[in-house]
């Protein structure tokens, strides 16, 4: 019993001095906190689901994941929509640029089963409907894709509203942007991309967040490690080549991924039920 109190002890310790130190939200991170590895569906269940719809976020649920990847844009009009594409050609029954397009227009549209392939039966998605759907059961990653910078705002508002501050991540590219976005909403949790370790050691020392985004460059793996074990957590992805690899000869595929990345707590994936079938073995 003591023992148990102790590591109980030291978890919440852990929490609360990574939350001291970063601004974000404490019960986001408590998730994380929950397993050593978490898997995040790339626009959802998008091999089984249109991608970006609601039934590819319900699939991703259903999958095990503990994140949903969504893309978000806007229409012409100023509703917030899931669309990876600035153009409606591939994924939708129309064309053009979604921001030339009214949320009214977009809606007489169907999204594609597969990129380029046959209608479904289902319509774009806004993005509060995406949020509702996620509420309470998944963590949700925003990679904004809108270029009209003015909707960043619109979007945080909008995550406020549906009462997802403490479920959402919020993409950078750029994580120069970090401190303007942050202003806007401490709680909400910024997800920055790092393209090197200087990179890395910026975001790092601004102490908004730590959640970042690294690519297969990083490879200093005593460093990694041992920021990881000071509560920061590692995104990854599979997408490409490990993916493939799951693809054609299943779950095993990704052992050498782990191996090569031991410090990651994150990974991004087309495979999310793959995934957490390689999880069981480990």
């Amino acid at each position: 019993m003591k023992k148990i109190f102790f590591y109980t002890l030291l978890l919440c310790m852990t929490v609360s001095s990574v939350d001291s130190l970063y601004g974000q939200s404490i019960e986001l991170i408590k998730k994380l906190d929950q397993k050593s590895l978490h898997i995040a569906a790339h626009r959802g269940g998008h091999l089984a689901k249109p991608e970006n719809s609601i039934p590819a976020i319900e699939e991703a649920i259903r999958s095990g994941a503990s994140i949903v990847e969504v893309d978000v844009r806007a229409t012409k009009d100023g509703i917030l929509v899931l669309m990876h594409d600035k153009t409606l050609n591939r994924t939708t029954t129309g064309e053009g640029e979604i921001a030339q397009r009214t949320y009214a227009e977009i809606q007489q549209l169907y999204l594609r089963k597969k990129a380029n392939g046959e209608a479904s039966d289902q319509v774009i998605p806004t993005l509060a409907e995406a949020l509702r759907i996620a509420k309470g059961k998944i963590i949700v990653d925003l990679d904004f894709k809108e270029e009209r910078k003015e909707f960043v705002a619109k979007t945080y508002d909008l995550i406020k509203k549906e009462g997802m501050e403490e479920q959402v991540l919020f993409f950078l590219y750029d994580y120069k942007e970090m401190s303007k976005i942050y202003r806007l909403n401490p709680k909400i949790t910024l997800f920055p991309r790092a393209r090197s370790m200087k990179d890395l050691n910026a975001i790092l020392k601004m102490k908004m967040t730590s959640i970042v985004h690294l690519d297969e460059s990083f490879t200093a793996i005593e460093r990694l490690n041992q920021l990881r074990s000071q509560g920061i957590y590692f995104w990854m992805n599979t997408l490409g080549e490990y993916d493939d690899q799951a693809g054609k000869h299943g779950k095993d595929a990704y052992g050498s991924f782990l191996a090569k990345y031991p410090f990651v707590r994150i990974v991004q994936t087309d495979f999310p039920g793959i995934w957490e079938e390689f999880i069981k073995t480990l």
